[in-house]
């Protein structure tokens, strides 16, 4: 048996298997409304800010596999997808961790 070569993956494949991961998120939040009878669905499509963030998102976490692979980090197409699902999450944790700013005399 022979050693396999490691997988190198480009800067643009690891942002892509990245977006994969995190649109498969916004999938997945889809799929749940679906329970949901129609008329207490959030507005999904209709609605600019949902758009952005169905599309954002994708794009963080294409960026979060991108930086790692622009960092040397050895990826392969499984760990990467799930980068991509990680790092939106990761990020909203970290926006939830700012402190919130201290109160003025004028509050």
């Amino acid at each position: 048996m022979s050693a396999q070569e490691p997988v190198v993956m480009t800067g643009l494949a690891a942002f892509g298997y990245g977006f994969l991961g995190a649109f498969l998120l916004g999938i997945l939040r889809l799929t749940e409304m679906a329970s949901i009878p129609k008329i207490q669905r959030p507005p999904t499509f209709s609605d600019w800010v949902w758009v952005v963030q169905f599309i954002g998102l994708p794009v963080v976490g294409g960026a979060v596999a991108w930086l790692y692979c622009v960092d040397g980090i050895a990826l392969k197409p499984l760990l990467t997808v799930h980068i991509g699902l990680s790092g939106p999450l990761i990020l909203k944790a970290m926006a939830a961790a700012v402190p919130a700013r201290p109160p003025t005399k004028t509050d």
